[in-house]
């Protein structure tokens, strides 16, 4: 590999690793002066990498944060590190309160991948939602909590071209209305699917979310509609809430690095 190929190569890394550290969006004259690049460089480093979706551009701040694409290097680390280990517990907690089926899942692309799932002992309906089953996130409760922690600019990037698949007939079929079931994902601090990948089966998920914000995964539990009261309902909401938070928490405490002096 030529020198000018690895140079490149450690540019791209120094923006990637200067966004994440500093947490907000950041011109690109600031992020020239932070690297000590020139400015032409700069944009055009910041240009390819959108492309590849790894940054992207908020035009009303004439800005630039971490993209979609280095936010699913992120989840593909979680998926093999303390996310799926440590989420067997809080599965096991959800199903034994609720006594109902709970899983694990993960956004890839516009999909969300469900990881690992615990049902209870008693008798139930066959899901969809086995290990390693893919979807589109936005006929997901599990997906729609994931989506609701991510950035406008994210959500357009994911978005920008979609054809809208839909396995029941229902669910978003708009941009428009997807925002406004983030939105109120993102109030209530759970997501709710009715009917939208398996007609006859709802879903509440809530996001499970790194100490920087960063939504990795999301926790749901699954049961047929139908076979709960409201009251019933709001309670299954309010423990999956719950249990999300306490895993988000502990996965930030097991996440925390012994600082190192910079070289």
């Amino acid at each position: 590999m030529t020198t000018s190929r690895v140079k490149s190569a450690e540019r791209v890394l120094d923006v990637l690793d200067l966004l994440a550290r500093r947490g907000v969006p950041l011109a690109t004259a600031e992020i020239s002066s932070a690297l000590e690049l020139p400015k032409s460089t700069t944009h055009h480093l910041l240009n390819v990498m959108r492309d590849r979706r790894f940054v992207s551009y908020w035009a009303d701040q004439r800005a630039w944060t971490l993209g979609v694409s280095a936010f699913e290097v992120g989840a593909s680390y979680m998926r093999s590190g303390p996310l799926h280990r440590e989420g067997q517990r809080f599965m096991l907690a959800l199903t034994q309160s609720t006594d109902e089926t709970s899983h694990l899942a993960v956004l890839q692309g516009s999909d969300v991948i469900y990881l690992d799932k615990r049902e209870p002992l008693k008798p139930g309906v066959r899901l969809v939602t086995e290990i390693g089953t893919r979807l589109p996130a936005h006929l997901t409760a599990v997906g729609r909590a994931i989506l609701s922690r991510l950035d406008v600019e994210q959500i357009s990037a994911l978005y920008e071209g979609y054809t809208w698949p839909t396995r029941t007939g229902t669910g978003p079929s708009t941009l428009a209305e997807l925002r406004e079931l983030l939105a109120a994902a993102r109030e209530s601090g759970y997501a709710v699917e009715e009917n939208a990948t398996t007609s006859g089966i709802n879903c509440i998920a809530s996001p499970v979310i790194t100490r920087d914000g960063r939504p990795v995964a999301a926790l749901g539990v699954t049961f047929l509609s139908g076979s709960k009261s409201a009251e019933e309902s709001a309670l299954i909401a309010d423990r999956v809430r719950a249990v999300s938070a306490e895993f988000s928490a502990d996965l930030g405490d097991r996440m925390v690095e012994t600082p190192t002096a910079d070289m």
